[in-house]
């Protein structure tokens, strides 16, 4: 009987550790979408003045009624609600001095859900093309097209009046619209750039590319070197020190929005053109027609200082 009990012990510890495997790596997998991410700032746009560029968005509702002057940028900022929860379900929504381009999101709670890079008119080929470009009508009857990003579960944005740190963003970076047949519609971007984060972001497409300073090491999604520039996806993910921290949008599609038009409602997007392109690529894979397309309109959203993505 001894030897029997002996047995058992042995069964028992195996089950054991392979469960105990099971259970770790799904945890594993799981913590690469979700968890404790960091991020404690949300600022736009690259550039190199200071002045001109990182465009602070409060994380708290509250930060925005009161309108502070942050980060060195001289003028009081003016946010106004332009959706609510009430309206459309989307979450407490604001704009800057009248300027659609960035378009935080609050929960009930008052804290910071999620962000919206916004147009007035995308372009034909992004609003028929992807589902990454979601229709909004504000409150006062306009109607804008919109990249939308949630930091926590999008679900609950009208529902959690749980109080998070003021100083936290979020715990994921869901993209709505971005994987319509799962989660939702929303594509689950790892928090790692570890193994299992590099073959998530291939299985969704996505193709490393190069790392630059104030940036990240970027990856860009349905990117080939003899691609049609009208069939770019808009969508890239930046990583630095292995940790997801910002994302942005890239339009080259021919019927893309000006900077001529956007400019006269927005100072908030970039417009790189030409070689300077290749500087985010790797070395002879920048889509051969993306530096003759003229100006393309960029944005960048960091999740962090900016000034720690220093690509070493």
């Amino acid at each position: 009987s001894l030897f029997l009990n002996s047995q058992y012990v042995i069964i028992i510890i195996m089950l054991a550790v392979f469960l105990s495997c099971v259970v770790g790596v799904a945890f594993s997998q799981f913590q690469n979408i979700q968890g404790v991410t960091g991020w404690d700032q949300l600022k736009t746009t690259f550039g190199t003045n200071p002045f001109s560029a990182y465009y602070p968005v409060p994380l708290t509702e509250s930060a925005a009624h009161l309108a502070p002057i942050l980060d060195g940028h001289e003028k009081s900022s003016t946010w106004t609600q332009v959706m609510s929860c009430e309206s459309n379900g989307v979450g407490n929504v604001y704009i800057e001095d009248d300027d659609i381009s960035v378009m935080p999101i609050y929960g009930v709670n008052g804290q910071v859900f999620g962000i919206i890079l916004a147009f007035y008119e995308p372009g034909e080929s992004a609003r028929n093309s992807s589902d990454l470009f979601t229709k909004y009508t504000l409150m006062d009857g306009t109607v804008v097209y919109g990249v939308t990003a949630y930091f926590r579960e999008p679900s609950t944005v009208c529902t959690e009046e749980r109080k998070y740190n003021s100083s936290d963003v979020g715990d994921r970076l869901y993209i709505k619209g971005a994987s319509p047949s799962d989660n939702g519609g929303y594509l689950h971007v790892p928090q790692f750039e570890d193994a299992d984060g590099v073959d998530e972001l291939e299985l969704h497409g996505f193709k490393e590319g190069a790392c630059f300073w104030g940036m990240g090491k970027h990856y860009w999604r349905y990117m080939d070197v003899d691609m049609d520039c009208n069939d770019t996806y808009p969508l890239f993910v930046l990583y630095n020190g292995g940790k997801l921290q910002a994302w942005g949008i890239a339009m080259a599609h021919d019927d893309r929005p000006t900077s001529k038009v956007v400019k006269k409602y927005s100072k908030k997007w970039e417009y790189p053109k030409g070689n300077s392109l290749n500087f985010f690529f790797k070395k002879g894979q920048t889509p051969t027609c993306l530096p003759l397309q003229g100006e393309l309109i960029t944005m960048h959203v960091y999740m962090n200082n900016p000034a720690y993505m220093l690509c070493i």
